[in-house]
């Protein structure tokens, strides 16, 4: 099964992790191995989602903090080509 959260806030991520959470536990109440291997999957890809938005959100707020401190953003970002 294929869970698309690409366009979900980490809020949103967190919301369906809960319950994909509550569903596995149900899952494996009931020796359903085949859905809970599923729901595992879904539940890591998840995890995997939103430790990617929320390292942009860090990335996003050093480059903010680094264009009020009238810093460029860009610097860390040069390639040194020699």
């Amino acid at each position: 099964m294929f869970l698309n959260v690409e366009n979900l806030t980490i809020e949103q991520l967190v919301e369906k992790q809960i319950e994909l959470r509550q569903k596995l536990a149900q899952a494996h109440q009931m020796n359903l191995t085949g859905p809970a291997s599923q729901l595992q999957n879904m539940l890591d890809q998840i995890g995997i989602e939103i430790t990617a938005k929320s390292q942009m959100q860090a990335m996003e707020k050093q480059r903010e903090r680094k264009i009020e401190e009238g810093k460029d953003p860009d610097d860390d970002n040069v390639l040194n080509i020699g």
